[in-house]
């Protein structure tokens, strides 16, 4: 990987001076050309969570944010978004007796381009008692933050975040959920959901934070795919197709204060999301804490670039001529994976 850092540049223009006569019939020549364009009006905003009814509305009337939203590659008017959901907070049914709640993961749908939404809650939450709930990863955590969708091919939604206890060395995991949009709404919800992968997970002598994902299309080398999908009458279909990989990067916090550390991993998957690369390491070990990463792919070749911030390390001065330890926008470049 090739690691580059952003500085600032300052270039200077020179403008030259045509007499002002020139300049106004210029002008003039130019409207004449000029077409009235219609002032663009902004629809009506519109509640994405529905009602107050359990399970597909929020019944306390709680908060949702940190939003993340994908169009499906196969029909245009499916979305599903992400966002950090506190209707968990008051929901009873808690395990073991517990009065209060945590924040959990809310997944929305809209099958009319976002007019209307259907609201509920990633599986595994620790009320959910469904067998998509039970057989999830996710079931022992407390609670669930940062969520991020991606669209994949052929109707794939990839929706990563973490999961964690938030006791003091509470254990925590990176994970991908997986949605597919069957485009079948004669059939009901056309978006359905897969299941939930794992991708890296502390024992509680780290959290990890801030994940970012990303899916690139079926390159030369794709692999296949089989995704299964629970038809309305309780059966299984696989759907099979040519994989685009999908690329995962989180922050690995550990200590406090002044020694708190923060390294930036990197995980890739090559089928749909179902098993994922052992976790590599992309930050510089010799800076303190590296966080907040974003993804791009080169759509010509696949390149993969990742960026983040690197904060500046309280032993050194934050000079901005100094390359040591301080603030600055950090990005690597990978062509391999």
């Amino acid at each position: 990987m090739d690691f580059w850092h952003f500085s600032q540049k300052h270039n200077a223009y020179r403008v030259s001076r045509a007499p002002l006569g020139a300049l106004l019939g210029a002008c003039v020549g130019v409207c004449l050309f000029c077409v009235p364009v219609n002032a663009q009006i902004p629809a009506r905003n519109v509640n994405m969570v529905s009602g107050t009814q359990w399970p597909g509305g929020d019944p306390f009337l709680q908060r949702q944010n940190e939003p993340s939203v994908a169009v499906s590659t196969r029909n245009p008017l499916h979305l599903l978004a992400g966002a950090n959901d506190y209707r968990t907070v008051d929901l009873p049914g808690l395990p073991g007796g517990k009065v209060t709640g945590d924040a959990w993961l809310g997944a929305f749908k809209t099958i009319d381009s976002g007019q209307t939404w259907f609201s509920l809650l990633l599986p595994g939450y620790p009320q959910d008692n469904s067998p998509d709930g039970l057989a999830s990863p996710l079931k022992r955590f407390d609670a669930a933050a940062d969520p991020t969708v991606r669209a994949g091919t052929n109707g794939l939604f990839y929706y990563s975040g973490i999961a964690f206890n938030r006791a003091a060395q509470g254990a925590s995991v990176a994970f991908v959920a997986r949605y597919i949009d069957n485009n079948n709404q004669e059939n009901g919800d056309p978006i359905g959901y897969v299941g939930t992968s794992v991708v890296a997970k502390s024992d509680g002598s780290a959290f990890l934070d801030k994940p970012w994902i990303a899916a690139d299309i079926p390159r030369d080398d794709a692999k296949m795919c089989g995704i299964p999908s629970r038809q309305p009458d309780g059966s299984i279909k696989v759907q099979s197709f040519r994989a685009g990989n999908v690329y995962l990067a989180y922050s690995v916090l550990s200590g406090s204060g002044t020694s708190q550390r923060g390294q930036l991993m990197f995980s890739h998957s090559r089928d749909c999301g179902v098993t994922w690369s052992k976790p590599v390491q992309i930050s510089r070990s010799s800076d303190r804490i590296n966080q907040g990463a974003v993804i791009a792919i080169s759509p010509e070749d696949g390149t993969v670039y990742v960026a983040w911030r690197r904060f500046a390390s309280p032993a050194v001065p934050n000079d901005k001529n100094s390359q040591a330890q301080s603030d600055a926008i950090l990005v690597v470049r990978s062509k391999d994976e």
